[in-house]
């Protein structure tokens, strides 16, 4: 059976991972911003088709050099990936490996299906291709909340071992009814749950090091 990491049960240490879909944008930068003020990291899953212009490409190499973790959410954000044949599944993956791998220079071994919409077959073919998918603890809507909801949506799921799904991108051609245009709330909403977290005594750490943890 293929793997779908969604929360790391049974963990000792006092670890979250909050992770953030469809960038690199000009939203990626001030979340950067609160996790640096927080010495904390995060896990960006990557929309290949994102990373488009110099200002993108230094925010997503800015990413890495700042200790977080990129994944892959494939090249265009496709709303019906599992159900599409095997050929375009590997093309869109494989075009956003490349494109990472081209401008940050990392091979990402994690990846995100858009909206979570993910099949057994699905995750049998992206698995040929050397990916674990990750899944969520939570992932709040925060595309169409404002900053204290989606805090407060986030808030009851900071336990040790939680997976958290946020975004700091919006896919270029997403219907304006979808979503807010902008992920400016959520920036700010990222100041908020660190320090949530940081009242805790949790940690903001990337999938890897939430994986190899004890």
């Amino acid at each position: 059976m293929a793997v779908s990491i969604e929360h790391r049960h049974g963990i000792a240490e006092p670890l979250v991972a909050l992770t953030y879909d469809d960038g690199p944008s000009e939203w990626t930068v001030p979340i950067l911003e609160h996790f640096a003020e927080h010495d904390g990291r995060a896990t960006f899953f990557v929309l290949g088709n994102a990373i488009d212009g110099e200002e993108r490409r230094a925010t997503l190499r800015r990413t890495v050099g700042e200790g977080h973790e990129i994944g892959n959410h494939t090249f265009t954000h496709p709303g019906d990936l599992a159900t599409l044949d095997e050929a375009v599944i590997r093309e869109e993956i494989g075009r956003a490996q490349s494109s990472i791998r081209d401008v940050a220079g990392v091979e990402p071994v994690y990846w995100r299906i858009p909206f979570l919409r993910t099949s057994e077959r699905l995750l049998s073919v992206v698995s040929t291709l050397g990916l674990t998918h990750v899944g969520c603890s939570v992932m709040p809507g925060d595309w169409e909340l404002d900053a204290d909801e989606i805090a407060e949506g986030v808030r009851p799921h900071l336990r040790p071992g939680a997976v958290i799904v946020l975004h700091d991108g919006r896919p270029e051609d997403e219907p304006p009814e979808l979503s807010r245009p902008t992920r400016e709330e959520t920036a700010t909403a990222t100041g908020t749950i660190l320090e949530d977290m940081s009242r805790l005594g949790l940690r903001a750490v990337t999938v890897s090091e939430l994986v190899a943890a004890d």
